[in-house]
């Protein structure tokens, strides 16, 4: 049955072992196997806080569990 998930994703780059929004994506879309044709929408957002800057995705996609 298939299902519409999402998936989070959030970049700070405050230290070494961040990893880009893109790169965060791509992997997960690889690991989870997800086909071009399920991948519904990708938003992004970003903010500062503090003099922090935080950058967030939301992927919306089809799941077939």
């Amino acid at each position: 049955m298939e299902k519409i998930k999402t998936k989070h994703f959030q970049y700070t780059g405050t230290d070494d072992y961040d990893t880009s929004l893109d790169e965060q994506i791509n992997i997960f879309v690889q690991d989870e196997k997800i086909s071009p044709d399920h991948l519904i929408d990708v938003k992004y957002s970003g903010h500062s806080s503090l003099g922090v800057n935080t950058y967030s995705a939301l992927l919306v996609y089809i799941s077939n569990e």
